[in-house]
């Protein structure tokens, strides 16, 4: 299932990777013109470190490093505001993190903010010297303390265990899901590439969950091919293109790549065109998400599915360079999330960031 020594360059011919090159360093030019002077990317403040931390993993994944080249003091000030977000308990907010916890406040993307913003910095643990160094490292040590708190938590249902969901830290009705968990799970396969002690059990735990997410029920598989929550309703089962592609993605990294989900999901995603924008409520993310895991199976997985992705973002740039957000679920993010992400999604073939090399 998984294409060894695959090309993934292969996906294009070399004139359409030059408009890919070309669409990446616009962006991320217009990143670096939209950097606040506190070294955030801007977006709303419940997504805060989460954006600026996208925002830093766009500009390494075209060979940017912090304080080398014409970006290198930009992923820097940014790096210390990432740092500078975390709290006395150890987990990434902007913004305090108080109940109860309600949609799209701080105590409902408290996990988001604090997986995502942990991702990154195990991404550039290895790249820092000096002090800065040093405070990532302390940081990440107090994050892996909070992360595997909330995962432990004593859960409503069974088939939660193991898993990451948003929500007020000490919350009754403790949960998990797939969208939360993707990220959850990343945080600690970055952390273990950058030599943090996160033991086994950890990644079996939410691996054993993202599976309990699957829906083999070939019925169920107009959206995708794993659900939102392990025991969402047969009327609204919650099977989404963003899920299915973390899914997939989580498993691969975790080493479950002959799991039979996930050859579901790669014939799944090879029976169909990839969606347009409009399509989807979730594009950009859904996009990030499926064009990494695409190039973990590489070989014609790849080959068929990246051109498709690349093709309509780059339909979607706007003449600025940034991407503008996507349906209604992604707008309240603001442009710097958007392009951070389709940056993400189109830069996998040059292989840079930790985390994804194959």
């Amino acid at each position: 299932m998984i294409a060894t020594n695959t090309n993934l360059s292969a996906a294009l011919p070399a004139g359409e990777w030059g408009r890919v090159e070309s669409a990446v360093d616009r962006g991320l030019r217009w990143l670096a013109n939209e950097q606040a002077e506190d070294g955030r990317f801007p977006s709303d403040e419940i997504a805060q470190p989460a954006v600026t931390s996208l925002a830093v993993m766009a500009f390494l994944s075209r060979g940017h490093l912090p304080d080398q080249g014409p970006y290198g003091e930009n992923i820097s000030r940014a790096i210390d505001f990432v740092l500078s977000t975390q709290r006395r308990r150890g987990y990434f907010s902007l913004r305090p993190v108080i109940p109860p916890s309600q949609h799209l406040t701080p105590s409902q993307t408290v996990v988001y903010n604090h997986s995502i913003a942990g991702l990154m910095l195990g991404e550039v643990y290895g790249m820092c010297s000096g002090e800065r160094s040093q405070r990532v490292e302390q940081a990440i040590h107090r994050a892996l303390i909070y992360h595997r708190e909330v995962q432990s938590r004593t859960k409503s249902a069974e088939s939660d265990f193991g898993g990451w969901r948003y929500g007020y830290p000490e919350s009754p009705d403790a949960a998990s899901d797939m969208s939360v968990t993707g990220w959850a799970l990343m945080f600690l396969r970055s952390a273990r590439n950058a030599e943090f002690n996160v033991p086994k059990q950890y990644f079996d735990e939410g691996l054993d969950f993202v599976q309990r997410c699957y829906e083999p029920d070939p019925s169920q598989h107009e959206k995708g091919v794993f659900r939102y929550r392990p025991h969402a309703s047969q009327e609204n089962p919650q099977i989404t293109l963003a899920n299915t592609a973390s899914a997939t993605l989580t498993l691969i990294l975790g080493g479950r790549h002959r799991y039979e989900g996930v050859a579901t999901s790669v014939t799944w995603f090879r029976s169909r065109n990839y969606p347009n924008p409009w399509q989807n409520n979730y594009y950009y993310l859904a996009s990030y998400y499926s064009s990494q895991a695409m190039a973990q199976v590489g070989g014609e997985a790849w080959e068929q599915i990246f051109p498709q992705i690349a093709a309509g973002l780059l339909e979607e740039q706007s003449d600025t360079g940034g991407w503008p957000p996507g349906g209604a679920n992604e707008k309240r993010f603001g442009s710097a999330y958007s392009t951070s992400l389709a940056v993400l999604a189109l830069t996998p073939a040059y292989g840079l960031l930790p985390i994804y090399q194959r």
